[in-house]
């Protein structure tokens, strides 16, 4: 496999734990209903955006790290 699929595979796992996160908490989270278009209730939307954004800086990350950064 190339450093390239490698490394967008070590960014997906975080990005789906937080599409999973997101999931059970709209699923399972006490008083969660829609309010003008917006959720509320207690849900986490920071821990998800968090796992989104880690995943996108992971995938980054170690695409340089295995492919160098002149071959991006």
């Amino acid at each position: 496999m190339s450093g390239t699929r490698v490394a967008i595979v070590i960014g997906v796992i975080p990005i789906i734990v937080g599409l999973i996160y997101l999931g059970t908490q709209l699923a399972f989270g006490q008083d969660t209903e829609w309010i003008a278009g917006l959720l509320s209730g207690t849900m986490d939307p920071a821990g998800v955006v968090m796992l989104l954004a880690l995943g996108i800086a992971m995938a980054f990350g170690f695409a340089v790290i295995l492919r160098g950064a002149r071959d991006l």
